[in-house]
């Protein structure tokens, strides 16, 4: 008897399994909550800073309304008293602690020109609105300068934080 070559019993190599993406290992699981988790306090942030901001955005829109019906109807006394209401909501918002509410006048103008945090060169009192209040038909010297100056002011008053 012919003894048969050992080499053809041998069986081809078989290599392992490749390994699996799924299920991913606990380290995953736990970056993966990490990022969810992160992602809600992010998103829950961004919501609560747009719903602080509200207001500034209704103000800014009711005096670009205002400063529109004045370019299309010449009445400075509304548009002076629509942009003093605007300035004064927006103030009695934003600093509830003071009383603005009795303020008028030069005490209002300068009021208003102590909460800049970068004051501008060209403030209210100068432009002479406490007297611009009181007269029937007030002329105001520069209508556009004012709507820039209200703007500027109200965005740059910090949102009370969360």
């Amino acid at each position: 008897m012919q003894p048969q070559d050992p080499l053809a019993q041998l069986r081809d190599i078989h290599l392992p399994e490749s390994v699996s993406a799924w299920p991913p290992g606990p380290g995953w699981w736990v970056l993966a909550l990490l990022l969810l988790l992160l992602i809600a306090a992010i998103t829950l942030w961004l919501w609560r800073r747009h719903r602080s901001n509200a207001w500034r955005r209704e103000a800014l829109a009711a005096l670009d309304a205002a400063f529109q019906e004045w370019q299309s109807e010449g009445d400075s006394a509304q548009f002076l008293q629509a942009s003093q209401v605007v300035l004064k909501r927006a103030a009695l918002r934003q600093f509830p602690n003071y009383d603005v509410a009795r303020l008028s006048g030069t005490d209002w103008d300068a009021f208003l020109d102590r909460q800049w945090r970068k004051p501008p060169e060209t403030g209210f009192a100068s432009l002479g609105l406490a007297e611009c209040s009181y007269q029937s038909q007030p002329e105001l010297a520069e209508p556009a300068q004012y709507s820039d100056l209200c703007r500027r002011w109200l965005k740059q008053l910090a949102a009370i934080p969360c």
